[in-house]
């Protein structure tokens, strides 16, 4: 039994209304979540109401900034992705985590070949990011441009800050915020709910899992890192698909974001060089031979998770 034959057996509610009803749940909790973390920064950091507009500014500056913008960006992730999808998934479906799955927790190599695929398919994110960095638009929407990458600019600015960390405490506590957090919180989400959903729309996996990928790239609002993103969130899909078992892209996903913390970590202790972390600058036929290996193993991993056993 694949994925598809078990959602067709299972009693969900009807796969439209429920991504409808799903939509104005995350639209509520995203929304509920900004004013949560805006309200954070504002009491830890004491920023007086007439500051608002330069609020980024000030923490960036301040000795509790780095703290302050860490506890909100936990709290933001909890209550834009944890929260609604568990809400959806208990209260309007009337269902438990356990049904997230149709197969049981496979064995620790599974877990091992995620890691190697995820490994081999660095140089192909890195070769996407490269590539989506040097995209540039028709002169009619150089409005639309100048504005995507000045949001590009904000993020990269807040993520460099972010992930600059005095002592392994702030790294423990990033690794929970934006390893841990976000990838229950995104893949609940976008693999557990909207991908299931749409399968049942389409009967179509693969559509299903571009288009779940697609949905999860956009929302983050980096057209310049769309898409290696949108290809990240589609092995994400696959990896749901093929094992059956929510806990298999949370892992990957965890250590996905983890590593990338860890690496950009070393780069600012100048252990590691940049060029690394980026993984852009990979010889082409490494880069083909990676992606081959990556996709031959993630056939294997198929074969692999059809043998472990229903739920």
């Amino acid at each position: 039994m694949n994925f598809l034959q078990h959602l067709k057996s299972s009693n969900e509610s009807k796969p439209l209304t429920s991504i409808l009803v799903l939509a104005a749940i995350l639209l509520c909790s995203i929304v509920l979540a900004q004013i949560l973390g805006a309200g954070i920064m504002i009491i830890m950091a004491g920023i007086n109401l007439d500051n608002i507009g330069n609020m980024m500014e000030i923490l960036m500056e301040s000795k509790r900034g780095w703290w302050t913008m860490m506890v909100a960006q936990g709290v933001s992730s909890v209550f834009s992705f944890i929260v609604p999808g568990l809400l959806f998934w208990y209260a309007v479906e009337k269902k438990t985590f356990g049904d997230l799955s149709f197969r049981k927790l496979p064995p620790v190599y599974i877990f091992g070949l995620v890691i190697v695929i995820q490994l081999l398919f660095s140089p192909f994110s890195g070769f996407l990011q490269s590539m989506n960095e040097k995209m540039a638009l028709p002169s009619a929407f150089k409005g639309l441009e100048e504005i995507m990458k000045s949001l590009e600019e904000s993020a990269k600015v807040l993520t460099e800050f972010l992930t600059k960390f005095d002592t392994n405490l702030e790294l423990f506590s990033a690794l929970i915020v934006i390893a841990l957090t976000a990838g229950i919180g995104e893949e609940l989400i976008f693999r557990g709910l909207i991908q299931r959903k749409l399968l049942l729309i389409t009967n179509n996996p693969q559509a299903a899992i571009w288009i779940a990928a697609a949905i999860f790239s956009a929302i983050h609002f980096q057209f310049y890192g769309f898409f290696p993103r949108l290809f990240l969130g589609a092995l994400m899909g696959y990896l749901y698909y093929y094992s059956g078992n929510i806990w298999v892209p949370i892992f990957a996903h965890i250590f996905n974001n983890g590593l990338a913390v860890v690496l950009m970590h070393l780069v600012n202790q100048k252990k590691i060089a940049p060029e690394i972390e980026k993984l852009d600058t990979v010889p082409m036929p490494y880069l083909i031979l990676s992606s081959v290996l990556c996709a031959g193993l993630l056939y294997v991993f198929k074969k692999q998770t059809e043998q472990v056993e229903l739920s």
